[in-house]
Formats: structure tokens, sequence, C-alpha cells
């Protein structure tokens, strides 16, 4: 009873945390807001039952490749599992949205625009730092991901990962000319207030969509065989002793999700 009193209390501090983000982001009023957390209930109470298989054949997936060795095949299918995964979820997100995005306000969707605009110029002034700077914490980012699953690494591993990603190109200036192009297109939908399934239409082809950065990038396919590359790459870098903590901060995040699911379905 005690358990389930607390899984209960963590779902509802949950639902609660996420909808009062949401409101703050859309400026929402009384009644958006309490669609939103119905939305969120709805959402969480369902994702055991729609993800849960998912994730644990995923986890898998993963874990026996980080055991048996990463091959381009492997990375190819995980990937597949990736993608309906999160478009599970994208899915599900978008149809409980396009209904209270059709509500929004013209003011409310000036304060959205505003909130995005400072975004979009705080990352402008990211593109504007010297280029050394900028790949200095590409590197710093990525040494940083990696020591999350591998633990400590050595001189010569750091080195190397930090050699990877310099050779890496980089294309955050196109990315952000997409974001900008995307931006501009859904604001002008949402100004003409369309009914719910032209909002849910919208977003999820710019969901769809979102790999797309444009003329100025390397086709979506690129980049994704770009990380796949990498990923070889780092298993390639790792011992064994390394691989087994790969393993054990895979199960350690498999059992925070199923610790959520179990608050979720309670």
């Amino acid at each position: 009873m005690l358990a389930t009193g607390c899984t209960g209390l963590l779902q509802n501090l949950g639902a609660r945390w996420v909808t009062r983000q949401i409101a703050v982001e859309f400026n929402f009023d009384e009644a958006q807001t309490a669609a939103t957390r119905a939305s969120v209930d709805k959402l969480m109470a369902a994702a055991p039952v729609v993800l849960g298989t998912k994730i644990d054949m995923l986890v898998a997936t993963v874990d026996v490749a980080i055991a048996k060795g990463l091959t381009e095949e492997k990375l190819l299918g995980m990937e597949r599992q990736v993608d309906g995964l999160i478009d599970t979820v994208a899915g599900a997100i978008i149809d409980e949205a396009a209904p209270i995005m059709a509500t929004l306000r013209d003011d409310q969707i000036d304060f959205v625009e505003k909130r995005i605009e400072k975004r979009l110029e705080e990352a402008r002034e990211e593109l504007a730092r010297p280029h050394a700077e900028r790949l200095q914490e590409r590197q710093d980012q990525f040494v940083d991901a990696v020591e999350d699953w591998a633990g400590s690494l050595t001189d010569g591993q750091d080195t190397a990962l930090r050699k990877y990603v310099a050779n890496l190109p980089d294309e955050a200036a196109a990315r952000l000319e997409a974001d900008e192009r995307r931006v501009a297109r859904f604001s002008k939908l949402a100004r003409t207030h369309p009914d719910a399934p032209t909002i849910r239409d919208a977003i999820w082809q710019e969901w769809q969509n979102r790999e797309d950065w444009g003329p100025n990038a390397r086709p979506p396919s690129a980049r994704r065989a770009e990380g796949r590359q990498a990923l070889l790459f780092v298993y390639g870098l790792l011992d064994s002793e390394q691989k087994d903590h790969a393993s054990k901060h895979l199960h350690e995040l498999h059992d925070k999700v199923k610790t959520f699911f179990g608050a979720a379905g309670s």
C-alpha cells in the first residue's frame, strides 16, 4: 500500500511538473492548462503499455551488441528500433497537443514567438564565437558523453576522440537556418488559427522532416551514416572493462525508465 501511494505521488508530481513547464512555455490560461494536464495524465498512463516492450527489446539488442561487438548491420537494426520508438512517442504527443494548440490566441502566439526568437538569437551568438572555442566545446561534449557510458578514459583515448571530432563537419549554421524556417512556417500557420487536424498534420510533417536541414547541409542519410561510424570508432577504442561499464550504465538507465513506468502505471 505504501509503495502504491509513493508511486502514485511520483506520477502526480511528474504530471504537475510537465504541465507547469508547458503552460509557462505557451502562457496558457486556466482552461488550456487543465486540458494539458489531462493530456499529460493520459500519455503517462499509456506509456508503460505502449512503450514498455519496445524499450525492453531495444535495451536487450544494445546489450548484446556491447558484449559481442558492434557492426554496421547491428547499428542499422538499432536505428530502426529507435525510429519506431520515437515516432510512437511523437505521434502520441502530437495527437494530444494539436487540439490544445488550436486554441492559441494571437497574444499567446506573440509570447511563444518571442521566447523562441530569444533561443534562436542565443544560437546565432554561439555561431559567432571563434571556431577554436566552438570546436573545443564540441570535443568536450563528445568526450563527456563517452565517459558517461564507458567510465574513465586514458589519455590516448581522450586524444583520439578529440581528433575524431575535429575532422567532423560542422553544420550548426545549416541546422540553425532549418530551425528558423521551421519556426517561420509554423508561426504563419498558427496566425490563421487552423483546426486541430490541420495543426496535427503540419507538426507531424515537420517531425518527419526534422533531419532535413536544407541545401546547405548533407542529406540526413549521410549524417546518420556518420553517426554510425562514430559509434563504431568509439567502440573500437574501448577495453573490456569499459564495455562492461557501458552495459551497466545501460541497465541503470533502463531501471530508471521501469521505475517511471511503475509510477505511471500505478
